[in-house]
């Protein structure tokens, strides 16, 4: 029987190493040491939880520590993410790689999907549907290895846990070492009754708030949506449905309201289903049902 949380520790120490290894370049903010010292204790910590899970295993073993180091990946996730646009600069002094995402969707699709999609059905009957498929990407993330959990399904949380895990941070060393700052950064956003719709409003304020500058391509939001909904059809199968609406909407939704380009989601899906697949796999060889 494979290690499940193990193998998901070991994804995150690798990573911690990865991308600290940008703040060896010579753009590096003058933050470095405190953000190489953040990388260190998490690849150190990641690595003493690899260690210590067979005796959290055990009768008597405290709960509360066995729940943080069943979670704490998802936890350590949103802090890697706000750094990625120190790393890239870091890397790259502000160079992004638009330009070679704009050429790749002159190329597929004979324009700019995620210029021209709103302004050719500028709906709000659409868009506002396609932003509660794009906001419904936090909860994808978090409430199905929640119901797992809840379930007493902890072999199943962990089967999940590690290509989520392995999605995010795929992408995240893709952000770093080849950044690309998305549409939303060169093209006006959607106006009109489009851009006055109240869920379209709240998904722009929070990318406006919480993103990372050079994290577009792949779409880790459709990479991570796959990944889940790829899981769901074997351990939640009952949910893997609304988690395909829930993903396509997502896709539609990210190019239509010029957050993404269309080359992302296909990037994306495919990373999701390369990533979600293995594991799967593996763990079905391995006799867990």
């Amino acid at each position: 029987m494979p290690d499940r949380g193990a193998r998901t520790d070991r994804i995150l120490a690798g990573y911690a190493l990865i991308a600290g290894a940008a703040l060896a370049f010579p753009h590096r903010p003058g933050t470095w040491p405190l953000l190489a010292a953040g990388h260190i204790a998490v690849c150190a910590l990641a690595l003493q939880v690899a260690r210590i899970r067979p005796g959290l295993e055990r009768p008597g073993a405290r709960r509360w520590v066995r729940v943080l180091a069943d979670w704490y990946p998802l936890l350590v996730i949103p802090l890697l993410y706000s750094e990625l646009d120190l790393l890239n600069a870091a890397v790259w002094d502000g160079r992004y790689f638009d330009a070679t995402i704009l050429e790749i969707e002159q190329w597929l699709f004979g324009g700019q999907p995620s210029m021209t999609l709103a302004r050719s059905a500028p709906w709000p009957a659409l868009s506002e549907p396609l932003m509660v498929a794009y906001l419904s990407y936090y909860p994808i993330i978090y409430v199905p290895p929640l119901i797992l959990y809840l379930r007493g399904d902890r072999p199943g949380f962990r089967t999940m846990l590690a290509p989520l895990v392995l999605a995010f941070l795929l992408h995240y060393l893709v952000f770093i070492y080849f950044p690309v700052q998305g549409p939303r950064y060169l093209f006006p956003a959607p106006g009109g009754s489009v851009g006055e719709g109240p869920l379209f409003r709240l998904a722009k304020d929070i990318l406006d708030a919480g993103s990372s500058r050079g994290a577009a391509f792949p779409s880790s939001h459709m990479a991570v949506a796959v990944a889940q909904t790829v899981a769901a059809f074997r351990l939640l199968p009952r949910s893997g449905p609304l988690l395909v609406v829930a993903t396509v909407g997502l896709g539609v939704g990210a190019v239509y309201g010029g957050f993404h380009y269309a080359t992302d989601m296909i990037a994306g899906t495919l990373t999701g289903l390369a990533v979600a697949l293995p594991f799967l796999v593996l763990d079905r060889r391995a006799g867990r049902r």
